[in-house]
């Protein structure tokens, strides 16, 4: 597809792990050209390679020698966007800092994503999703008011960063159109992990913050939260009025609804405890699959707590493309055989440029044919390989 909205973006993503890689996939789906650049030694896991590493092109290279360096630099010289997670420093040491690489592109967007950012008294720690989660009380909100801190099972910083910087990247691109410019966006998971947490964060004189493992793990309220049915659990939420009266009117809840103690809206945040404890046994008494169809005939939003198999079977998540694939169990001109393989969809529909279904490419695939755009002869390339700046046989299978 041709005309998505940073088609002609060339992006170079030397990230690891999940955050960077995340912005760089975003970017590929959106059109950008992103040549993935890693060393020999540090493959990357298969699992996640098929989630961000989809969309971009893969190139091997030896950046910390001189030839590999140069080589780095010549790419930069027609690129548009750097995305690196480097600890503060690091880059600099390399030789592809944000100043280095602005002196040789100065339209260059440089994308610096990591834990806790590049400044301050944190700026030099390492870390990772579960440190940015500890370090914003996001393990403390999950600890079920024990105490005991747990952590989110899902890397909601990793990928709101990714996301997040990916954003600022096209933001960045959008204002070099009027300035000719680049800059320098930085992005990090604890600012992430903040952000998400916001409630949290908001102190005003009439505001009463929640408490560490407050009723809020449960929902907001009696008609905003979860209930086990008799076979799975569901999240209810009728807190509106008008959902409220619907709700009042099913035969299952008419008698607690037409209580005194229920009787408005202030009575029923008053007495929020006890109507969760008369709600509690009369969803245990039916299925999910009965609530979900009696809640959508009342028009009061109500869903199943969804596990992964069933979210990977359910119609809706194939026609909305929240759920894609590609099957390579006959894909040519490759060293890996993943078989079927699926993964999350696209977070955003467009109905003029929708964001493309990216692939991941073969570990290294690649290599040869950028360092080719790039002008260099096959005699060149050999001299790379000899002196191990790239891997002497490519792709390599992970």
């Amino acid at each position: 597809m041709t005309n998505l909205p940073l088609t002609g973006i060339r992006v170079l993503d030397l990230c690891i792990v999940l955050a960077g890689p995340t912005c760089g996939r975003t970017l590929a789906q959106y059109g950008a050209e992103v040549i993935k650049i890693d060393p020999e030694h540090r493959p990357p896991q298969l699992t996640p390679w098929l989630d961000v590493g989809r969309g971009k092109r893969s190139v091997v290279l030896n950046i910390s020698t001189t030839d590999g360096l140069n080589t780095f630099l010549k790419l930069v010289d027609s690129a548009d966007v750097i995305l690196e997670g480097f600890r503060k420093g690091v880059a600099d040491r390399l030789g592809i800092g944000y100043k280095q690489l602005r002196a040789r592109n100065s339209g260059i967007v440089y994308a610096s994503i990591n834990c806790f950012g590049r400044s301050g008294p944190w700026e030099l720690r390492p870390g990772f999703e579960q440190n940015a989660q500890a370090a914003t009380g996001v393990q403390l909100r999950n600890s079920g008011g024990k105490g005991q801190p747990r952590p989110a099972t899902f890397t909601l910083n990793d990928y709101g960063t990714g996301i997040a910087a990916a954003s600022g990247v096209m933001m960045a691109l959008l204002e070099r159109e009027k300035t000719g410019k680049g800059q320098h966006v930085e992005a990090a998971l604890s600012h992430t992990s903040a952000t998400f947490s916001g409630p949290y964060h908001i102190t005003h004189e009439t505001y009463v913050r929640e408490d560490v493992g407050g009723p809020g793990l449960r929902g907001l309220s009696a008609l905003n939260g979860l209930y086990e049915s008799s076979d799975s659990w569901v999240f209810l939420n009728a807190s509106l009025t008008e959902q409220w009266l619907s709700f009042s009117n099913l035969a299952k809840f008419s008698e607690i609804a037409s209580m005194e103690v229920f009787s408005t809206e202030a009575l029923r945040s008053k007495n929020d405890v006890m109507l969760r404890k008369k709600l509690e046994p009369i969803f245990l008494s039916e299925s999910t699959a009965y609530w979900v169809n009696i809640m959508r005939s009342a028009g009061i939003p109500l869903v199943k707590n969804m596990t992964a198999a069933e979210i990977h079977e359910d119609e809706y998540n194939h026609i909305r493309g929240l759920i894609q694939g590609k099957d390579y169990s006959d894909s040519q001109n490759s060293k890996s055989s993943w078989g079927n393989t699926t993964w999350a969809g696209n977070p955003v529909i467009m109905s003029k440029t929708p964001l493309q279904d990216v692939s991941p490419s073969t570990f290294g695939a690649d290599t040869v044919a950028v360092l080719e755009e790039l002008g260099l002869k096959v005699e060149e390339i050999d001299q790379l390989r000899k002196k191990g700046v790239i891997p002497k046989h490519l792709p390599i299978n992970i």
